[in-house]
């Protein structure tokens, strides 16, 4: 928790140090949510991802960014008694930055970048069984397009990869379409 304090006090003194030329962009999307691999992940199901974003663009090219990702997958339980199946709740909270390309005077962005991810879930399997680490490694991307003349609202794609460094694995990916606002 202590870190986490950490990167939100150093977060907010670089927001407040560059806010005079930045812009702050709040982007909600809903996809796919898909277990990619590992042991930990092979008895979840593809599901829905609800994604919500928070980037402040302080410079043209760079832009700290905070992400929630939700997905709601079946687990699947085998056991000597037999076959159940339950909903879980796998909760992804992501802090890190992006590079921005923007593109056609501004009317297009291309993005990616690295993020530390945090996650939870109702199933123990992914937070306390096998001892399974709390932080995953997150690559992001994506791009998004103006649908207005002032460039307040943008609509695009958005991909997240995020994986563990451990044994057993754990990976995920959501694919998410976006709607963006720009202040």
């Amino acid at each position: 928790m202590r870190i986490f304090r950490l990167l939100f006090f150093a977060s907010s003194v670089c927001l407040n140090a560059f806010s005079q030329d930045g812009h702050g962009t709040i982007s909600i999307g809903a996809g796919g949510g898909f277990p990619a691999g590992g042991y930990r992940t092979g008895q979840f199901s593809d599901s829905v991802a609800f994604s919500a974003a928070y980037e402040f663009r302080f410079l043209k090219y760079i832009a700290p960014e905070v992400g929630l990702t939700n997905l709601i997958p079946n687990y699947t339980n085998f056991s000597e008694y037999g076959t159940s199946v339950s909903r879980e709740r796998v909760t992804l909270l992501s802090i890190g930055a992006r590079g921005v390309l923007p593109l056609a005077n501004g009317r297009v962005e291309l993005f990616a970048g690295p993020n530390a991810t945090h996650i939870w879930s109702s199933q123990a399997e992914l937070t306390k069984g096998y001892q399974a680490p709390a932080w995953l490694l997150e690559l992001d991307g994506g791009g998004r397009i103006a649908i207005d003349r002032g460039h307040h609202f943008w609509i695009g794609p958005t991909v997240r990869f995020s994986r563990d460094g451990g044994r057993p694995t754990e990976e995920w990916v959501s694919l998410t379409g976006d709607f963006a606002f720009r202040f």
